[in-house]
């Protein structure tokens, strides 16, 4: 149901604040995030990125060697509606966090653009994901996205059964 209220909302809404979804694996996070992409892009004329989050760090990774990071970096941040899927399933980097992730959350809350994700880690459990990287302890620069996640998205717990076993 608060996912459902949660979709709502947003559709009703002036369509600044995202949503945080988060819950265990194969309850539904990634198809509920889905039809709301569809919705907006076909109902609403919205141009929607929705990106596997692992998939996407792997590509702004290789996108450094073929010198187009930053085109990805303004796509990312100008897109109408950005959906990041399985947030938090990434080998986190504070290359990725500070340098990628942390400006272009940055940019669409200043410009005020919706984002989404989807995530199987609670706020609390994101933030030590975050804080560690191989190479330092860093909550400060964690909490530094945390802070942008909960002022651009409200934070939703999906809580079903695993729907692919």
């Amino acid at each position: 149901k608060g996912i459902f209220d949660a979709i709502n909302a947003y559709k009703e809404s002036d369509g600044t604040k995202g949503i945080y979804l988060f819950g265990s694996f194969g309850s539904g996070k990634t198809y509920l995030l889905l039809n709301l992409a569809k919705y907006l892009a076909t109902k609403k004329n919205k141009k929607v990125i929705f990106a596997y989050y692992p998939e996407l760090v792997r590509e702004a990774k290789s996108s450094i060697a073929n010198n187009t990071l930053e085109q990805l970096i303004v796509k990312l941040k100008n897109i109408d509606v950005l959906m990041l899927d399985d947030f938090g399933g990434e080998l986190n980097s504070s290359f990725i966090r500070d340098e990628f992730l942390g400006p272009i959350l940055q940019y669409r809350m200043m410009a005020g653009l919706p984002v989404f994700m989807t995530s199987n880690y609670d706020i609390k459990s994101l933030t030590a994901h975050l804080s560690e990287t191989k190479d330092e302890s860093n909550i400060i620069k964690a909490q530094r996205i945390i802070e942008r996640i909960l002022f651009m998205m409200k934070v939703v717990q999906l809580t079903d059964e695993n729907y692919r076993k």
